[in-house]
C-alpha cells in the first residue's frame, strides 16, 4: 500500500530522452480504491534538466485532460469518448484539431486531422519479458506520418499518457 507515483519518460527515435512525465502528488494503492470519487490527476512535464515545458491535467469527472504549457496557458484539451477507443484533440477554443481513433483492443490508434488527413499512428509496444512480467511498465511508438502543427504535435505525444492511465494503468 506504498505511495507511488505515475512516470513517463519521452524519447525520439534515437533513445534521446526529451522529457520526463511524473505525477505531482504520491497516491496509494489504498487511497486509490477508497475512493468513490472520479480524481483529477495532474502530471508535470519536464525537460531532461528539470525544467517545466508542460502540465498535464487529467479530470476523470468530465473525461477531459487539459495541456497546459509552461506558462500555465492551455495548449489544448484531449476528451476520452466514453468507448475510451476514441480520443478527440481540441485546441483551446474547444475547435475539433484531431482524432484518434483506436482498434479492439487500444494496441493501435490511428490519429487524424479535422479534414481527414493523417498525422500519426500511436502503437502499444513489447516492453520486454522483465518489465513485461514484473512492472506496470508499458512502451508506447508514436509516427509521424507528415507534417503535424505544433500544437497537435504535443497533444499527440501526451495523447500516448491520457491512453496509458486511461486503459492500461498505472492507477
Amino acid at each position: 500500500m506504498l505511495a507511488g507515483r505515475a512516470r513517463y519518460d519521452i524519447y525520439d527515435p534515437a533513445r534521446n530522452l526529451l522529457a520526463i512525465a511524473a505525477e505531482t502528488d504520491a497516491r496509494s494503492m489504498l487511497h486509490t480504491m477508497a475512493s468513490l470519487v472520479p480524481n483529477t490527476r495532474v502530471l508535470a512535464v519536464r525537460s531532461p534538466l528539470g525544467d517545466p515545458m508542460y502540465q498535464l491535467v487529467k479530470r476523470d469527472s468530465d473525461w477531459l485532460t487539459d495541456i497546459k504549457d509552461a506558462n500555465g496557458t492551455l495548449v489544448g484539451r484531449i476528451r476520452t469518448e466514453a468507448s475510451r477507443r476514441h480520443y478527440t484533440l481540441l485546441d483551446p477554443a474547444d475547435e475539433v484539431i484531431g482524432e484518434a481513433a483506436g482498434d479492439l483492443a487500444v494496441k493501435q490508434l490511428i490519429i487524424g486531422g479535422p479534414q481527414g488527413e493523417r498525422y500519426a499512428r500511436l502503437r502499444k509496444t513489447w516492453a520486454g519479458l522483465g518489465k513485461e512480467l514484473l512492472t506496470s511498465s508499458d512502451h508506447y511508438t508514436i509516427t509521424f506520418t507528415g507534417p503535424v502543427p505544433s500544437p497537435v504535435r504535443t497533444l499527440i505525444v501526451m495523447l500516448s499518457i491520457v491512453l496509458d492511465m486511461t486503459r492500461h494503468g498505472p492507477y
